[in-house]
Order: structure tokens, then sequence, then C-alpha cells
């Protein structure tokens, strides 16, 4: 295929993929027809189809090359720094700043991604594995250094992290965003850094 044919297909599902995440996040994955986002997307129903094989692959798609961004932009950031708990922090402030400046597809990840029978695959596989691949480096880095103490389960502990930031996220969601998502950034970091011991 010509580099101009190829360029017009991406751009072409880029607009499918943009075009669901506003279906989604306004009216629901539910609710939201192949239609809709053909419509959204300007192209033909039936382009749609060409792309994509329905709603689950829309939204796991969405899901995955979101991922996969996040985690090149991240790898690429925490090259540049040094010490764990710095990398870590920066890991933090990413994630937090990243859906706080997307307000649509973070609805789309936190409420509707958790209405789709494919939630739990993508929770357990590809892009988000890897997501938590990364923290728990940071975490073994840190243990080698000497900054984290060396008895923690650092699978454990990413899980936990992870948890703390995606609840932060679906706060924020639910709250319908009547704050900046970033705001939250030091009081996680305080809890993650510093524990609960006095």
């Amino acid at each position: 295929m010509p580099p101009r044919n190829a360029q017009e297909r991406e751009d072409k599902r880029s607009r499918i993929l943009e075009a669901a995440i506003q279906a989604f996040s306004r009216n629901g994955y539910h609710a939201t027809r192949m239609s809709d986002i053909a419509k959204a997307a300007d192209v033909a129903d039936g382009t749609v189809y060409l792309y994509f094989a329905g709603k689950e692959e829309l939204l796991s798609t969405i899901f995955e090359d979101r991922m996969r961004r996040f985690l090149q932009v991240g790898r690429a950031e925490l090259a540049r720094i040094d010490g764990a708990l710095a990398k870590l922090r920066r890991v933090v402030e990413l994630h937090l700043e990243d859906l706080g400046h997307n307000p649509e597809l973070t609805t789309v990840f936190q409420i509707e991604l958790r209405h789709s029978s494919r939630f739990m695959e993508l929770y357990s596989r590809g892009q988000l594995r890897d997501y938590f691949q990364l923290i728990a480096e940071i975490l073994e880095e840190g243990q080698r250094e000497g900054e984290i103490r060396a008895g923690l389960d650092t699978w454990f502990a990413t899980k936990c992290i992870f948890g703390i930031l995606d609840e932060a996220a679906t706060n924020w969601v639910l709250s319908r965003k009547n704050y900046r998502l970033h705001t939250v950034v030091p009081q996680i970091l305080d809890f993650v850094m510093n524990g609960l011991a006095s």
C-alpha cells in the first residue's frame, strides 16, 4: 500500500477512536451505537467495521493505545531521572497529569471500561501489565540502592500504588471534575513515600 494510503488509513482510524472516546464518555458505553461513532467520525457506518469488529474491540484498542503511548513517554522521562524515589514520584505525577488533561478519556477508563466484559482480561495483560512491571522495577531499583526497604513485596506494593492512583482518578470523574486532578499528587506522594508510621 502506498504511504499516502497508509497515512489516510491511520488518520481515519484515529478519527474513529477519538469519536468513540467522545461517544462513550458522553452517552455511556452500552447506549452508544456503532452508527453514532461513525457519524461523529464522519465516515460511513460500514467503514468503522473495516477497522474494528465492534464496540468491545474499540474500547480495548482505546485502552491499549493510550497505555502504549503513556509507557513510551514515561520510559523516556524516567531514563533521564536518577534515583528510584524520584522516578516513582514522576510516575505518580505523569499518571494523574495525563488523565487530568484528558477528562473524556478518563471517564472512559474509569467508568465505561468497567462495563466491558473484557475489563478483567485487559486489566491482567498487555500494556497494563507492562505498566505494573515498570513500577515494580523502580521499587526493586530502590531496594538495591537502599532507598526502599529490602523486605517489601514489590509486586504487592505496585498494585497498591496503582490502586491509589486508580481510585484518585475515579473520584475525580465522579466528582464531576470540579477540581484539577493533579492537585491530589502531593497527598498521594506523601502517603506512598511516608506511609502510616508516625
